[in-house]
C-alpha cells in the first residue's frame, strides 16, 4: 500500500488533537487554494508535522486556524493533491496553493448514455435521532472504473455548516482481489499497522460486475437544530499513485420533523426536605447601655444615688450570663464619663475620669480573670458644654429658657468661664438648670459590646441582606427567599450562588424559576451536578433536563432523566425527552393523546407518511401546522399541496424560511416556492 494513501486517510481517522507542547503556542491561520485555479479546497488535513497529528481543516472558504508551537511546522493533505510541508517560523498567516496529483484514469473508459468513470451515490437524507445524525445510502462502482489492482476510498463526512466543524464518518476501503494478494504478501506487511484493516472490504463479483457498497454510520452533533450536509470524499489508487480523486455532497439539509415537537414542561422547586438547608447560628454583635448618677463634685461610686445600685446590678447579671454561656464572649467593655460644664473646666475633665475609674473598679471586680485579661477595654471622658443645657431645654419644650442660654454663648462665643458667669445669673438658674439639668449631664456610660452565636429573626436576617449579604448562611438566604415575593426570589438567589456558588438547592429553585417563565438556563445546574459528590435533588436533574432539551442536548437530557423516579413530576419530561432521543414506540400513545400536532410528527419520523398526511389534513392553520403539512404531503410527492402549504406557512412566519433551508423534507421545493400554485390544500395526488 503506498505511503500517500495511507497518510491521506489518516486524515479521517485520527481525532483533533491540540499541538505540541513547546516554548509557545501561536494560533495561524490562513488559506488553500488550488494551484492554477486559485479555487478555495474544503476539508485539507492540515497536521502538526512534528507530531503527525490532525489539527484542523479548511472550511468551504478554504481557510483555517490552527494553534501550534511557533516553531513548528504545518503539513497540508487533501486527496488528489500532492502534500506540503511549511514552517511556521513565528508567521501568524499562512496561505498555500496545493498542486494537483495526476488524475488521469487509464482504467477509465466513457461509454455512451451510462456512467464508468465515476462513483454514483445514491441520494440520501441526514435524519436525526436526539444527538445523532444518521446517514445511510448506496455507492455504485462501475467496474469500469474499478480493476482487480487497485483500493477504492469512500469517506463520508458530516459538516456542520453552521459553526464549520467536520465530522468523519467510518470509511469505506474496497480492494480488487490482485491488490489485497499484493498486500499481504509485502516484506513485513502486518494488517494492523495499516489503520483501514478493520474497514476493507474486497471485491469477489465478476470483473464485468458493478458493485453496491452500503455507507451507514451515525455521529454525535452538540445541536441537531444546526444546518449540516453530508460529503463524500473518493480516491481510487494504484501500488505507487492516486489514479483519481473526487468530493461530493450526498445530503443537504436534515430529516427532523421532530423540531417541531410541541411540548411545555414545568420545573420543580426542591420539595425535599432533606435539602432544605439547616439553620445555622451566626456569630453577632450586642450593645447595651447605662447610666450612673454622682453627686455634684464627688467621683466615689454611691449605690444609695438613683438608680446606681439597679443598673450596676442588670450590669453584673449581663456579664455572668456571658460568662456562663458557651456561645457567648465578651468582645470589647467602654466607659464614657461626663461632668456637667458649671465649673473650671480642667477640674471637670479630672472629676469625670475619676467617675469612669469608680465605676471601672467596681465592673472589674465582678467578672472572672479569664474575661478581664480577654477583652477590650477603653474609657473616654468628657466634659458637656453649655450647648447641651440648651438642647435639653428645647427637647423638654422650655423654648424661652433655651433662647436665653443660646443667647449668652452666642455673646461670648468659645469662652466656657464668662457663658457660665451669665447663666448662672439667669432668674431661672437655680429653680431649672441648676436641679433640674446639670445633673442629667454628670453621667458614666457603658458600651458593651458581645459576640453571640444565635439564629437570627427573619427581621434581622432582611437587615443583613440589605448591610451585609456576603456574611449569610444557605439558611438564610434560603429562608429568605422562601418568604419573598416572586420579583424579589430570583435576585435574592442569585446574590445567594455569588456567596456560595455549590448552594445547590437556591440554584435548582432559580432553574425551576427560569423555566416557568420561558427562559431555561442550561448552564445554572451544569458544574454543580458534574461535580457533585453527595446525593442532589431528583429537582436538580429534572430542571437541568428540562434545561438541555430546550438547548438541543437531547442525549445529556435524557441520560440525566433517566435517573429520576417516574412519578407525576418526572413522567411529561421523560416521554418528551424519549422522543426526541428516537424511542418513538415507546411513547408515541402518550404523546399522540397529548398533542394532534405531536403524533403528526411522530408519524413523520417513523416514515407511516400515509397516516402522517390524513391526519395532518385535519390539523389546524396555524404557521407550523401548514409547513408540516407540507412536509407530509411532499413526503407522497403531493406537488401542488406541498407547494400550497408551505405558502401559507411562509405567509404566516416568514422565520419558517430558515427552517426550510436546513429542512431536508422541503428544500426541494424551495425554488418553486413563489411559483402561483393550487390554493385548495387538499388537492389531488
Amino acid at each position: 500500500m503506498s505511503t500517500k494513501l495511507l497518510t491521506i486517510i489518516c486524515t479521517c481517522l485520527i481525532t483533533l488533537s491540540g499541538a505540541s507542547a513547546s516554548a509557545r503556542n501561536i494560533n495561524v491561520r490562513g488559506k488553500v487554494t488550488q494551484n492554477g485555479t486559485g479555487e478555495p479546497i474544503y476539508g485539507v488535513g492540515i497536521y502538526n508535522a512534528t507530531t503527525d497529528k490532525l489539527i484542523g481543516s479548511t472550511n468551504d472558504e478554504g481557510r483555517y486556524t490552527v494553534s501550534i508551537d511557533e516553531n513548528g511546522a504545518l503539513k497540508f493533505r487533501a486527496m488528489g493533491n500532492q502534500e506540503q510541508t511549511v514552517d511556521v517560523g513565528g508567521q501568524l498567516s499562512i496561505n498555500i496553493s496545493l498542486i494537483p496529483e495526476a488524475t488521469t484514469l487509464d482504467e477509465v473508459v466513457v461509454e455512451a448514455k451510462s456512467i464508468t468513470n465515476k462513483l454514483i451515490t445514491e441520494p440520501t437524507d441526514i435524519e436525526v435521532k436526539g444527538n445523532y445524525l444518521h446517514v445511510k445510502t448506496h455507492v455504485k462502482v462501475p467496474h469500469k472504473l474499478f480493476s482487480s489492482n487497485v483500493r477504492m476510498i469512500v469517506q463520508p463526512a458530516i459538516y456542520n455548516v453552521t459553526h464549520n466543524e467536520l465530522f468523519y464518518m467510518r470509511p469505506v476501503v474496497f480492494d480488487g482481489y490482485r491488490y489485497d494478494i499484493t498486500q499481504r504478501r509485502m516484506h513485513d506487511w502486518n494488517a494492523g499497522q495499516d489503520p483501514l484493516s478493520q474497514y476493507v472490504q474486497i471485491k469477489h463479483t465478476g470483473r464485468y460486475t458493478d458493485d453496491v457498497l452500503t455507507l451507514h454510520d451515525s455521529v454525535y452533533v452538540k445541536n441537531p437544530q444546526d444546518d449540516f450536509r453530508c460529503d463524500v470524499m473518493s480516491s481510487l489508487e494504484n501500488y505507487n499513485r492516486i489514479i483519481y480523486a473526487d468530493t461530493f455532497v450526498i445530503a443537504r439539509g436534515t430529516i427532523n420533523p421532530m423540531r417541531f415537537l410541541s411540548y411545555s414542561l414545568s420545573g420543580s422547586e426542591v420539595t425535599d426536605k432533606e435539602f432544605f438547608p439547616s439553620p445555622e447560628m451566626q456569630l453577632r454583635d450586642t450593645r447595651g447601655e447605662m447610666n450612673l448618677a454622682f453627686k455634684v463634685g464627688r467621683s466615689e461610686m454611691d449605690m444609695s444615688l438613683g438608680n446606681n445600685k439597679s443598673e450596676m446590678e442588670r450590669l453584673l447579671n449581663q456579664l455572668r450570663e456571658i460568662e456562663n454561656n458557651p456561645d457567648m464572649a465578651i468582645k470589647s467593655f467602654s466607659i464614657s464619663g461626663t461632668a456637667s460644664p458649671e465649673g473650671n473646666y480642667t477640674y471637670n475633665q479630672r472629676l469625670a475620669g475619676n467617675r469612669i475609674q469608680s465605676a471601672m473598679d467596681v465592673i472589674l471586680n465582678g467578672l472572672s480573670a479569664n474575661t478581664r485579661q480577654n477583652i477590650e477595654l477603653s474609657t473616654e471622658a468628657d466634659v458637656a458644654t453649655w450647648e447641651d443645657v440648651a438642647t435639653l431645654l428645647r427637647n423638654d419644650g422650655l423654648h424661652h429658657e433655651a433662647d436665653a442660654v443660646d443667647d449668652i454663648i452666642s455673646r461670648f462665643p468659645g469662652n466656657t468661664v464668662r457663658q457660665g458667669r451669665n447663666i448662672q445669673a439667669l432668674p431661672f438658674y437655680e429653680s431649672v438648670i441648676r436641679n433640674g439639668y446639670l445633673p442629667r449631664l454628670r453621667n458614666v456610660s457603658y458600651r458593651i459590646v458581645t459576640q453571640r452565636y444565635r439564629y437570627l429573626t427573619d427581621e434581622e436576617i432582611a437587615e443583613l441582606y440589605r448591610t451585609n449579604s456576603s456574611a449569610m448562611s444557605r439558611y438564610e438566604f434560603w429562608r429568605l427567599y422562601s418568604k419573598a415575593d416572586s420579583t424579589e426570589r430570583e435576585s435574592i438567589i442569585l446574590r445567594a450562588l455569588e456567596v456560595d456558588p455549590k448552594f445547590i438547592t437556591g440554584a435548582t429553585d432559580l432553574a425551576a424559576i427560569r423555566i416557568n417563565r420561558g427562559q431555561p438556563d442550561v448552564n445554572l445546574l451544569e458544574n454543580l451536578l458534574s461535580t457533585a459528590r453527595h446525593k442532589v435533588p431528583d429537582e436538580s436533574r429534572l430542571n437541568h433536563g428540562i434545561a438541555l432539551m430546550s438547548a438541543g442536548q437531547y442525549t445529556k437530557a435524557d441520560s440525566l432523566l433517566s435517573l429520576t423516579p417516574d412519578t407525576e413530576t418526572y413522567h411529561k419530561a421523560k416521554i418528551y425527552s424519549a422522543a426526541l432521543n428516537g424511542r418513538f414506540h415507546d411513547v408515541i400513545e402518550e404523546i399522540s393523546a397529548d398533542s394532534p400536532f405531536n403524533e403528526v410528527l411522530l408519524l413523520l419520523t417513523i416514515k407511516a407518511n400515509d397516516q402522517a398526511w390524513e391526519k395532518a389534513r385535519k390539523l389546524g392553520t396555524t404557521a407550523k401546522e401548514e409547513y408540516v403539512k407540507a412536509i407530509a404531503a411532499n413526503r407522497l410527492d403531493l406537488y401542488m399541496p406541498a407547494v400550497t402549504h408551505l405558502t401559507n406557512a411562509f405567509r404566516l412566519d416568514p422565520g419558517l424560511r430558515e427552517i426550510a433551508r436546513v429542512d431536508g423534507d422541503v428544500t426541494d421545493l424551495l425554488n418553486d416556492i413563489d411559483t402561483p400554485g393550487d390554493n385548495n390544500s387538499d388537492g389531488a395526488e
